[in-house]
């Protein structure tokens, strides 16, 4: 049914009900008031007043009357009644009610226009449960409620059993009153993130004022878990309320250490700020009884179709426990930055920077430093110049390295590189374009350039400043590369063979003399700041086929395995073309060395070179029958994805002209297997008091054919379902859409993400690396150094709401746990609970934290921790 009304109300039914009168009097000779059901109950009928066994068919009513201006239209499903003595409507089931800004929906609504009042509430079905509870939208704002009396002119309003909806938030109010100017003054609220009709807890606000899109302002406040009070609270509370496309700034809470190495302290105590929709930022504090500190700061920015990155800076000051007083400065820098490739078609600018001032990765009061196994920081901030239509590439790249095993530093400031990929020289002579392109007009060119300026030092002059010296180990030079190179196809295209030409320029800036010191029995190194140029000319060829064999098994499902074998032979002739410096040795003979064995780009060639290479490239494939491809009815299964053997031959070495044999081999039979194995083998004989390599041929010094002087074996298995599978592939494509830094990390690494969706996953790798020992002493006599480990990441579900994770490292030779992680997560719907525990390595740890799942309160964390010892 629909029905239309305005302003003065009461006026307009007087009028119709005198026509009713008049009209239809012996139809209702009643005076009370009485509730009538429409003969179709399931259809609407535009009525004014109880309806008779006879339709009655009003087409028009027409009004004199200025003051109409707003539309209201009601509908429902059950009847619609009106009491025309008490100017009052009634609408039963399903009722609904829009009257300029105001959509009412309930069970039952009653309708005052004396009093321009609505009132809704809900109604009880057979089972006594609730049935159309009513849901008001009013002034941009929705609200769930028990019962409503609303003024429909001032809008204000008498309401009961309220709940509001923002976002993630959930705002119930016992008893509530809507002035006139929007605001809601309510009483007994209660304020959540849960969405369960009974949450898991919740902030029991006494008395408080709702002031829409700006605040709620309340008086003491408590949390309350599961219905039950708890002493945790505040005398007053503030909670700011998000308008539409608002950004949210304010505190986070700050994690706990009650025991420490450091003291007790607290973690990460904060203050977010979002400046706009391009950049937002965050200041983290943290501070420890016995004067460890760390002041920090992360930076997140984007501007879309442009640019994107993010900063993270931090600065440490760590301080050992009693009675030890020493103390150590850290400061760390983290940058990375992304340019739009449709930002700019010119110029392009990238940035990777992850710099720590102490080289050191392991000093750090966060327990779950994630950096705590890095060996190596590498930082590079790049600038490169393209030239659209033309194959010329220019850059400019800064670049530092950082090793915290050897303790050493390099620094490239800066490295000039020009490219310029392959283009035809030859061309340009050709007259016509009709006719077959010459040979000559197939040869094509590559050059590039660059430029460096690079010093390697201790961490150590960085930590004490001394940049004199810093400056001073710089070294620098130039390298050119020119290419011509051409493609020949011989026997019916069958082979091809490729020709090339390489010419090297180098110009070195420093350069070193030698000279033995016949008191001392020694070689001297004399570094010298002088410029010199390097020329060398290499001459290639490389004669490549493919070979298909196929081998046809007997089954059902005809099996067929192909093997791909791809020869490849090559020469190369590189000739000395430049004057080596001599020095006299202990035996008064004359000694070749290149001045630049030492320089940034190094010569250490003295003599032509003459050599052969080969390699063999192998795959095996089976191809059998399968109904489940339904496009060409065979399924192919990859057995070995390459199986590589290559090696050289100098034929101007006065000795071991034959190189070690190289093995390479990669397998992946499964998608959640990928095995990769490389292996050495020498065909030489060895001294067995120092196990290096002699020049002799092992087979004929020891009637063998040679050792293996290293093998390194790498298994990686992801033991999952095929659902759970697909799950990560879903979680990486979500994160890939954010550009917060640490939902790209997941992105790049979907499987470290904590999914409840996915009960289990599990990770298992296997390293195994065994190389010749060549250098034996007496501290030292193994014959070989061998690395045998086993790693283990993977979560399960022992439950819906608990999972638990597990990272440990087992070193097979030493048989122990080199390091251990287990990490103890509970769901609890609204809130997540976690035990991160490291009771096996250097950086023993523990750590439990509380911390809410919404967006409001996912800096709100209560941690217990236990920080690992500071390296100094």
């Amino acid at each position: 049914m629909e029905y239309l009304f305005r302003n003065k109300l009461f006026y307009q039914l007087i009028i119709v009900g005198l026509l009713i009168i008049s009209g239809y009097n012996s139809l209702y000779g009643q005076t009370d008031s009485t509730r009538f059901i429409p003969t179709i109950p399931d259809s609407s009928a535009n009525v004014l007043f109880p309806v008779s066994q006879e339709p009655i068919k009003i087409d028009t009513i027409y009004t004199i009357d200025e003051s109409f201006e707003n539309t209201a239209t009601f509908t429902a499903r059950d009847s619609i009644y009106a009491d025309i003595r008490k100017n009052r409507i009634y609408l039963y089931g399903d009722a609904k009610v829009h009257y300029t800004d105001i959509d009412l929906t309930a069970d039952y609504i009653e309708i005052d226009m004396e009093k321009h009042e609505i009132l809704a509430t809900y109604t009880y079905d057979a089972d006594s449960n609730k049935v159309g509870v009513p849901n008001i939208k009013m002034d941009g704002q929705e609200m769930e409620v028990g019962k409503i009396r609303l003024n429909y002119e001032t809008k204000k309003a008498f309401i009961q059993e309220v709940k509001i909806k923002q976002d993630e938030n959930f705002l119930y109010m016992d008893v509530a009153k809507r002035q006139e100017n929007e605001e809601i003054h309510f009483k007994k609220g209660r304020f959540t993130t849960c969405d369960l009709p009974e949450p898991h807890y919740h902030f029991q606000l006494s008395k408080a004022i709702l002031i829409p899109e700006k605040r709620i302002v309340s008086g003491a406040m408590n949390v309350w878990i599961k219905n039950v009070p708890t002493p945790i609270g505040f005398p007053f509370a503030i909670i700011p309320q998000k308008k539409e496309n608002d950004r949210t700034h304010g505190f986070i809470f700050p994690q706990i250490a009650p025991q420490s190495p450091m003291g007790m302290g607290l973690q990460n105590l904060g203050y977010f700020i979002p400046f706009n929709d391009t950049i937002q930022t965050t200041f983290m504090a943290s501070g420890y009884s016995r004067g460890s500190w760390d002041l920090s700061n992360m930076t997140s920015y984007k501007i879309r179709y442009k640019f994107s990155g993010s900063t993270r800076v931090s600065f440490q000051q760590l301080r050992q426990s009693f009675p030890s007083k020493s103390r150590s400065n850290k400061l760390s820098v983290n940058w990375t930055h992304t340019q739009d490739t449709k930002a700019n078609p010119y110029w392009n600018f990238s940035a990777k920077v992850n710099f720590v001032s102490d080289n050191n990765s392991k000093n750090n009061i966060d327990p779950l430093n994630s950096n705590y196994f890095n060996n190596t920081f590498n930082s590079d901030i790049n600038l490169r110049r393209f030239f659209p239509g033309k194959p010329v590439t220019m850059g400019l790249k800064i670049a530092l390295s950082q090793n915290t095993s050897t303790q050493n530093l390099m620094l490239t400031l800066p490295t000039f590189t020009t490219n310029v990929t392959r283009f035809y020289p030859f061309k340009v002579f050709r007259k016509s374009k009709i006719g077959s392109v010459k040979w000559y007009e197939q040869i094509g060119m590559t050059y590039d350039l660059e430029a460096k300026n690079m010093s390697t030092f201790k961490d150590s002059l960085l930590q004490s400043g001394n940049f004199r010296a810093i400056g001073q180990s710089f070294f620098n030079g130039i390298n050119q590369n020119a290419t011509l190179q051409t493609t020949i196809p011989l026997f019916g295209n069958t082979w091809k063979l490729t020709p090339s030409v390489t010419y090297r320029n180098i110009i070195n800036f420093q350069q070193i003399r030698k000279e033995y010191d016949t008191a001392t029995s020694n070689l001297l190194y004399d570094t010298i700041g002088k410029a010199g140029m390097a020329n060398q000319l290499t001459t290639n060829f490389q004669l490549t086929t493919v070979v298909y064999s196929y081998y046809r098994f007997v089954g059902k499902k005809e099996p067929l395995l192909r093997h791909v074998l791809t020869p490849s032979f090559g020469y190369r002739f590189i000739p000395m073309l430049d004057n080596t410096f001599n020095y006299v040795n202990a035996d008064n003979k004359s000694v070749a060395y290149s001045p630049y064995e030492r320089s940034l780009y190094t010569v250490s060639a003295t003599k032509n070179q003459s050599i052969l290479n080969f390699s063999l490239n192998n795959t095996f494939e089976l191809k059998k029958k399968s109904d489940k491809d339904t496009l060409t009815g065979y399924k192919k299964t990859r057995i070995i994805d390459a199986f590589t053997i290559s090696g050289s031959y100098d034929m101007l070495k006065d000795s071991m002209k034959l190189s070690d044999i190289t093995f390479d081999l990669r397998i992946s039979p499964a998608k959640f297997i990928n095995f990769v194995a490389r292996s050495f083998f020498s065909p030489y004989s060895w001294n067995d008091s120092t196990g290096k390599t002699t020049k002799e041929w092992a087979l004929t010094d020891r009637n063998k054919l040679g050792r293996v002087t290293y093998l390194d074996l790498n298994t990686i298995f992801t033991i999952t379902s095929k659902e759970n599978q697909e799950k990560i592939n879903q979680n990486k494509e979500l994160f890939s859409q954010y550009w917060n830094s640490d939902l790209q990390f997941y992105a790049l690494h979907p499987e470290m993400f904590l999914d409840f969706d996915i009960p289990w996953k599990v990770n298992l790798g296997h390293i195994f690396s065994v190389n010749t020992n060549q250098a034996k002493t007496a501290n030292n006599p193994d014959k070989y150094n061998l690395t045998h480990t086993i790693t283990v990441n993977g979560d399960i579900s022992i439950t819906k709401r608990w999972k638990i994770t597990t990272t440990a490292y087992y070193d097979i030779k030493s048989k122990t746990i080199t390091n251990l992680k287990i990490d103890l997560v509970r769901d609890m719907h609204c809130w997540r609970m976690s035990v991160n525990w490291i009771p096996i390595g250097f950086n023993k740890s523990f750590l439990v934290t509380i911390m809410g799942t919404s967006k409001l309160f996912s800096s709100a964390k209560y941690s217990i921790r236990k920080p690992p010892e500071l390296l100094f």
